[in-house]
């Protein structure tokens, strides 16, 4: 029996009252499946979770995980999505202004480093993908495609910006990932203390930066 079909309540004693959990508690359950994926993830590895493990830790069934999430592929699909989910309400909300490129910049380099690089779900899905990317290479593709989705307003603004002549011409997309790899300094996003990447005064810097390779 799954667990969308258990009793929304049980009466005195446990007894079982019949009906369907409300909708509440079945996300309830699913974000709990999906922290403990994250969990067993970045204990074990990809290959080495196992979906016994999940069910004996979540109390979600096999059968409801095949369901929902198809495969462990799907689980990991799930927690991008959550993870890009506070990506892009940060990165979409944002401000252009074309008439104040330097400030917009500098905001969307704040902005990024607390909602992608410093946030805990995306930098553990970014290192899982790394530590698995000979024997799973779909992992980190996954990534890639949503951070070309979390990217575009700030490519789309670049290519306005290319269009008024404020930056030279150029593949729009090139500067957003250029700009993402001076937030994140390469490979010590990685290994490093990111508290550095909060340092006072950094974000001015790597917009300043940033404007004097594409002006």
């Amino acid at each position: 029996m799954s667990e969308e079909t258990m009793a929304a309540g049980q009466g005195a004693g446990g007894r079982w009252q019949g009906g369907r959990l409300p909708r509440a508690e079945v996300d309830r359950r699913i974000d709990h499946l999906l922290d403990i994926a994250l969990e067993e993830f970045a204990l074990t590895g990809f290959g080495g979770t196992s979906l016994d493990r999940l069910v004996e830790r979540s109390g979600v069934s096999k059968t409801t995980i095949y369901r929902r999430f198809a495969s462990k592929e799907g689980l990991f699909t799930a927690l991008i999505h959550r993870s890009m989910e506070s990506v892009r309400s940060g990165l979409w909300a944002l401000e252009l202004d074309l008439d104040d490129p330097l400030g917009t910049i500098e905001r969307f380099v704040i902005t990024y480093t607390d909602v992608a690089v410093c946030h805990p779900l995306g930098r553990t899905l970014l290192q899982i993908a790394v530590a698995e990317g000979r024997d799973f290479p779909h992992l980190g593709a996954q990534l890639l495609t949503n951070a070309y989705m979390g990217f575009r307003p700030i490519s789309d603004y670049f290519e306005e910006l290319m269009a008024r002549g404020i930056l030279r011409p150029g593949d729009p997309q090139d500067a957003a990932f250029d700009l993402q790899g001076l937030i994140t300094h390469g490979f010590r996003v990685m290994v490093d203390d990111i508290a550095f990447v909060r340092r006072p005064g950094r974000a001015r810097e790597i917009a300043e930066r940033f404007l004097r390779g594409w002006a």
